[in-house]
């Protein structure tokens, strides 16, 4: 193995982590490549020890991760819990009380199961419920994603930061945290949160329009890409002869002609075979202006792919762990993989325009998909892809008894969780065990959701956390933040502490920001001699202050697009709540260093 001197090694793992932060910041490249690439680097120049990569490769926090993120998914799959939860809102009309009930919900939910499976299930009943009682949902998708972020911090695993920071604690020799260490301080914020969106944090929510109203009334916003056919009757004609120039609610916005974009068009221009046409309006005028056939186009590179088979238009997320994103959409095979055509793509409030073909997809992204008779099944058969459009579930009859069985079950292993029969590892083996006993959850559904992005994710945050810790650049880096302040109230180290985290989780991940802050402040206990338990408390939750970007936290990525929001409504709405959230926390850990 290659062995450079000590000073060079420090100089290199500084660099390659000021990348990871650069490449994390500026999302041209998928987070599995970076922390991968960024981990095998450093391996391959014997600055971190593969025996590192192994031990976090089999830590127990991350096979909890995943074993939640099974057993979540076998709850959404076989639990209509939309059906119970419209059972309790419907009676609601007030939108405050909805947020003050909503989110006390979406919080306890997520206090025990994954946050971002909760917030895909909510954001189509949220949605409903808004338009149903003549509210904008931007009143209450915010505050739906930050209530999960606030729920998630009640116990250790209702967040993957909680559990990420406690692979790192056990792997380095630290007691690790207990599943109610939390729970004081996470329902503390998390009240406090839900009381801030129900009265102040309500006023400073905008009322906007969702991406599919948006589509509909802009008349810039690009809907379908279509292709005129051999033979077509509108061949030679101008665009005002084809009868295009006047169609009711559906524009034709540009045309491209052998790669060359034609904007605006002319009436006078001439069609011609294989020209590309891109319309615009309301999405059933346009479906039916293809359908119809009259003019001779169809949906560009249909192939076997009938647009007769459209149920909907649906409005689908790209997660921060998909394979389809820095791809470009021609790459992806989205019609043949998904039964669907990709009407419309939004980013962060931006409209794409262009050749469809040509967008190179970002994790975030909010795609209007034109879906075919096997689109549901195929997205939930893959990991790739959030529906968060409004689907009706029903109860599954077959499963009424195993169901009932799996609640007493789990009743019964929460028991022996809370007694100190079991630990939290054990509790959740024999949930997914009883799971596949009963049919509820088989391995082919196992495998669709073994993510290995967001495994490589995992591993590789461990590995650099341990691997800076052990490398003695986080004394390093100790040394110079704290040196200054050696002799102030250990307050200050807190709150520096604490900050820094809140920075690196607003504009990286939560994750990234646990890797590089946790070898920092375990560098900073050791030479002070400051109770380790209030400082590790402080970074996970700081990293959970996920409140003032959108992509900060894949849960606000979520909603980003559906509730037709900018980055200013996630600072507007936000800051305060960060700066509520930041002073509770370092007052009351503070409290525990005394």
């Amino acid at each position: 193995m290659l062995q450079l001197p000590e000073n060079v090694k420090t100089y290199v793992l500084l660099t390659v982590l000021l990348c990871l932060v650069v490449g994390l910041f500026i999302k041209k490249v998928k987070p599995s490549y970076l922390f991968g690439g960024s981990v095998v680097l450093l391996m391959a120049l014997g600055i971190i020890e593969v025996d590192v990569f192994l031990e976090s490769l089999s830590n127990k926090s991350v096979l909890i991760i995943f074993l939640l993120i099974f057993i979540t998914t076998a709850l959404k799959d076989n639990f209509n819990l939309i059906y119970y939860i419209d059972k309790f809102f419907s009676r609601i009309k007030s939108p405050r009380l909805f947020i003050l009930s909503m989110t006390s919900t979406v919080a306890l939910l997520s206090s025990v199961v994954n946050n971002t499976p909760v917030v895909a299930l909510m954001i189509p009943y949220v949605q409903k419920w808004g338009k149903e009682n003549g509210y904008a949902p931007s009143k209450f998708l915010i505050p739906l994603a930050y209530s999960a972020t606030l729920g998630g911090m009640i116990t250790l695993i209702g967040t993957s930061t909680n559990l990420i920071l406690n692979g790192l604690l056990t792997s380095n020799g630290y007691e690790g945290f207990q599943f109610f260490d939390f729970m004081v301080l996470g329902l503390i914020v998390t009240a406090v949160g839900v009381v801030y969106f129900t009265t102040i944090g309500y006023n400073l929510l905008p009322v906007r329009q969702d991406a599919l109203e948006s589509l509909i009334q802009n008349p810039r916003e690009y809907i379908l890409e279509t292709k005129i056919i051999k033979g077509a009757p509108i061949i030679k004609k101008t665009v005002a002869q084809a009868g295009l120039r006047n169609l009711k609610r559906v524009y034709l916005a540009e045309v491209v002609r052998e790669g060359e974009l034609i904007s605006p068009v002319s009436p006078d221009l001439v069609l011609k075979e294989n020209d590309l046409l891109y319309f615009t309006g309301e999405t059933e005028n346009v479906m039916e202006l293809v359908k119809d056939n009259k003019f001779g186009i169809v949906v560009h590179k249909a192939n076997k792919y009938k647009l007769s088979d459209h149920s909907e238009i649906l409005e689908v997320l790209i997660p921060i762990t998909s394979d389809l994103a820095s791809k470009k959409v021609r790459e992806t095979d989205f019609r043949e993989r998904y039964d669907g055509a990709i009407v419309a793509i939004h980013r962060n409030g931006e409209k794409i325009g262009g050749k469809i073909g040509d967008v190179t997809l970002h994790y975030g992204d909010l795609l209007l998909v034109a879906s075919g008779i096997d689109f549901m099944k195929n997205v939930k058969e893959d990991k790739n892809l959030y529906i968060i459009s409004t689907v009706t579930t029903f109860e599954n009859e077959n499963h009424k008894r195993n169901k009932t069985w799996f609640i007493a079950l789990s009743l019964l292993f929460f028991i022996g969780l809370f007694s100190g029969l079991w630990n939290v590892f054990i509790t959740l083996i024999l949930i997914l065990s009883s799971l596949f006993i009963l049919k509820l959850f088989t391995f082919n559904d196992l495998k669709n959701q073994l993510n290995l992005d967001l495994l490589l994710v995992l591993v590789s945050s461990l590995t650099l956390g341990s691997g800076i810790l052990n490398s003695g650049v986080a004394i390093l880096i100790s040394d110079t933040i704290f040196s200054s302040i050696e002799s102030v109230d250990p307050f200050i180290s807190l709150v520096v502490i604490f900050g820094i985290t809140v920075v690196l989780t607003s504009f990286v991940t939560n994750i990234a920001a646990v890797s590089i802050v946790f070898p920092i402040a375990a560098a900073y206990i050791e030479s002070s001699g400051v109770p380790a338990r209030p400082i590790f408390l402080a970074i996970a939750f700081a990293a959970s202050a996920a409140f003032l970007t959108p992509v900060s936290y894949q849960t606000n990525l979520m909603v980003f697009g559906p509730g037709g929001y900018n980055s200013k409504d996630f600072l507007k709405s936000g800051l305060v709540l960060t700066v509520l959230y930041c002073l509770i926390c370092t007052a009351y850990l503070y409290m525990q260093i005394d």
